[in-house]
C-alpha cells in the first residue's frame, strides 16, 4: 500500500474526458496490489468528502449526489489509470454525515471480507469495526 502515489508522466496520451486530469504531477491518495484481482494487479483509490447541506449539494436526492460525485472522479482519473497505468480505479466518496456512495460501499465490503479472511474473524464483525473506525 502507497499513499499519494504519483502517477506515470503522460507520453502524448489524449482522454476522451476534457475534464481528465493530464499533469504530469497528478497523483491519487492511495495505491496498492491485489484488491480487486490478481495478487500483481494495481488498483488505485481517490477519495473524497462533501457536505450534503451545502448549497451545491442540496438539488436532488442525496443518492444522486453521491452518483455526481463519483463520476465526476471518474471523468478526471479512471482512463488514465486504465490506460496509462494499467490498474483499476475506485472513486472513495463519502458524506460528513456518516454515508457513502456505491463504490464506498462496495470497497469497504471488499475490505472486510479480506481482513476476515486473513484473521479469522465472522465478516459482520469485520465490516462493523471498519463502519465504526471510519465515523
Amino acid at each position: 500500500v502507497t499513499t499519494e502515489p504519483h502517477l506515470q508522466p503522460l507520453s502524448g496520451e489524449s482522454f476522451s474526458h476534457r475534464s481528465a486530469i493530464t499533469d504530469d504531477g497528478a497523483r491519487l491518495d492511495v495505491a496498492m496490489y491485489g484488491f480487486w484481482g490478481g495478487r500483481f494487479e494495481k488498483a488505485f483509490v481517490d477519495v473524497r468528502v462533501f457536505n450534503p447541506s451545502a448549497q451545491s449539494n442540496r438539488r436532488g436526492p442525496l443518492s444522486s449526489v453521491y452518483r455526481k460525485h463519483e463520476q465526476e472522479k471518474r471523468r478526471q482519473y479512471d482512463q488514465r489509470v486504465r490506460e496509462v497505468e494499467h490498474a483499476t480505479f475506485t472513486p472513495l466518496v463519502l458524506s460528513t454525515t456518516g454515508g457513502m456512495g456505491r463504490a464506498a460501499t462496495t470497497f469497504y465490503k471488499r475490505l472486510a471480507s479480506m481482513v476476515a479472511e486473513k484473521r479469522d474473524v465472522p465478516y459482520a464483525v469485520t465490516l462493523n469495526w471498519i463502519r465504526c473506525r471510519l465515523s
